[in-house]
């Protein structure tokens, strides 16, 4: 090791699943120089997360890539369920239901994507950057100068790893899960590079190297129902093979069909006395296509009176699940651990790659903020502070699920109802923050705008081209906060003192430094036809910037989005580089100098 190399960089990511790539792509978006390395081989999959739920969607456009997943993956609006037929000789459907009950969203769907479809949309953006995933490389050791300043251009992280050798690893069927313990076999080795970091981030999945480096602890338990999984091509007369379908057989017990791109399916099966194990049927040794047989046999048993053949399988899969949180989330608001590496449950929930992505987007903003100078290091004692309460309500929704799901059998009608009830959990809607950086007053102003949640959709008309426009696509992750105005009907007198008076005071309070950190966009209750000459718009909002709440063939439209989301009167909302709205004031002159304490307060 002696003979490493050194290099440096702003941020080290070790794993490169969504929580990693994720992570990757928000900083480098944000100008921080990034590494992510991965011990996979090129080509080669890890996790097999493939549900997007809607907030992640939205996630997803913020960055400019929702339109791309959209287009690869599959739409899930429907969900089906089956029950025991009443000879007791197979299944009936029993009804319909919305599989996303959630309104306030504008994607009240799922999507279904293969993990090399979401992974390789992020790549490729990260690519765009002139980031590239280094593969295969395992991290050896890490040592941490913790008296070196946070903030500063010192490079504090010291960590070592090793670049692997391709063809040996192919050569020798070396598995993924035993490459961490190469570091001392030189046939292996290509080269060592020592790399000094101001920071680090392990995405790298439920058995972390980073979260055992710095010795976190994960706590929970492991379950003992045991779960097969399988990806394939169905071939069947099977009624609804593009529904999801939620299936309680006499004869196999519970099962979930999930469809996928391209005419694939994915199936969870719950399995009685299994033999424990994993098998990527891709590459396995003949022994291990019993795990294989033993699922199909009973998802084709399960499904009678229905055919159902499985046919071009590409993955199988047999697990127990450990519901896990780690005890912290950081080392010395240096080394963060994010997805997997901090909480671990099943796939009923449809969390994982979601939870995973949230996790990056959220700490990423706040990494950043620390390297420019904009804030000082306890932000990123935020970090832990939003996201292990939230991993707590994960692990209890997934302890809710296997309640139902149990060797006796599930109720599709009892699962159906237990999704509805969470349904605003589920799709992240409805994930709340409450930390220092969320100030709970003033909610009466906008009941529409929930403070500690995300921006909420919303039709606006673009007044210098009378363009429509999504409220929700002006929260793009850049890096910035956005102030978002809302002055209301300045045409009357009273309203437009009031506005002139509050511009006077934003103007004169928030300082150049604080502008760099803002986006600031005006919305006027006022018809799109309002010439420009009787709008009073300040210096610090680009033209580009102000809308209209009006429709754009819709009559009598004016006021729709101030009505939807509550606003009675004049409103500045601050919204985070995340999309989570921070702060809900009054816009007049004695209340909008908080923004300006707000952002030096961070």
């Amino acid at each position: 090791m002696s003979n490493a190399s050194t290099s440096y960089t702003d941020v080290i990511v070790v794993g490169a699943g969504p929580a990693g790539l994720m992570s990757a792509l928000a900083l480098c978006r944000l100008g921080l120089k990034v590494r992510i390395i991965d011990r996979r081989l090129p080509g080669e999959s890890a996790g097999q997360a493939d549900g997007i739920q809607p907030r992640t969607t939205e996630i997803w456009d913020s960055f400019g890539l929702g339109d791309e997943l959209r287009r690869l993956g599959t739409h899930v609006h429907k969900t089906v369920i089956y029950n025991p037929n009443d000879e007791g000789t197979g299944i009936k459907e029993s009804g319909p239901t919305l599989n996303i009950a959630v309104s306030s969203t504008r994607y009240p769907f799922e999507v279904l994507a293969p993990i090399a479809i979401t992974e390789g949309i992020l790549r490729k953006a990260i690519g765009e950057h002139g980031v590239k995933v280094e593969e295969p490389v395992i991290p050896i050791s890490i040592d941490i100068d913790e008296t070196t300043s946070q903030g500063s251009d010192n490079h504090p992280i010291q960590l070592t790893i090793a670049h692997l050798k391709e063809e040996y690893l192919r050569s020798q069927s070396i598995p993924q899960t035993q490459r961490g313990h190469l570091s001392k076999e030189e046939a292996a080795i290509e080269r060592t590079e020592v790399i000094q970091s101001k920071f680090v981030v392990g995405g790298d999945g439920a058995h972390s190297w980073v979260r055992k480096s710095v010795n976190i602890a994960m706590e929970g338990e492991k379950t003992e129902l045991s779960w097969g999984v399988i990806d394939f091509t169905p071939l069947t007369d099977f009624p609804t093979p593009w529904a999801k379908n939620i299936i309680q057989s006499p004869l196999s017990g519970a099962m979930g069909y999930l469809p996928r791109p391209n005419g694939t399916a994915r199936m969870y099966i719950l399995l009685k006395d299994p033999t424990s194990g994993s098998t990527d049927v891709s590459e396995v040794p003949d022994k291990d296509q019993a795990v294989e047989r033993r699922i199909i046999k009973t998802i084709q048993d399960g499904f009678s009176p229905f055919k159902m053949e499985i046919t071009d399988v590409t993955w199988a899969n047999v697990y127990k699940v450990a519901q896990r949180v780690a005890a912290r989330f950081s080392h010395s608001n240096r080394v963060f651990i994010a997805g997997d590496a901090c909480h671990t449950h099943s796939p009923k929930s449809g969390q994982g790659a979601n939870t995973s992505m949230t996790d990056a987007c959220n700490l990423a903003w706040k990494i950043a903020y620390v390297i420019r100078g904009w804030a000082k290091p306890t932000l990123l004692d935020s970090y832990e502070a939003e996201r292990r309460p939230y991993s707590f309500e994960l692990i209890e929704f997934d302890k809710e699920i296997f309640k139902l799901f149990n060797p006796a059998g599930v109720s599709p009608e009892e699962y159906t109802e237990l999704w509805r009830l969470h349904n605003m959990f589920t799709t992240g809607i409805g994930l709340k923050y409450s930390s220092s950086l969320i100030i709970p007053e003033s909610q009466e102003l906008a009941d529409g705008l929930r403070i500690g949640e995300r921006f909420p959709p919303g039709a606006l008309v673009r007044h210098c081209d009378w363009n429509p426009v999504d409220i929700q696509d002006l929260i793009s992750y850049n890096g910035k906060f956005k102030m978002m105005l809302f002055p209301g009907d300045i045409t009357q007198p009273a309203i437009a003192d009031q506005w002139e008076q509050a511009i006077e005071k934003l103007t004169a309070s928030i300082s150049d430094e604080e502008l760099r950190m803002l986006d600031s966009f005006l919305v006027f209750k006022v018809p799109k036809e309002t010439t420009a000459h009787k709008l009073r718009v300040p210096s610090f909002v680009p033209p580009k910037n102000v809308f209209m709440d009006d429709g754009l063939r819709v009559k009598d439209a004016t006021g729709s989005l101030y009505r939807e989301f509550g606003i009675t009167g004049g409103v500045v909302a601050l919204v985070r580089p995340d999309g989570h709205i921070c702060l809900l004031l009054p816009l007049e002159a004695s209340s909008v100098l908080d923004i300006s304490k707000y952002l030096h307060s961070l």
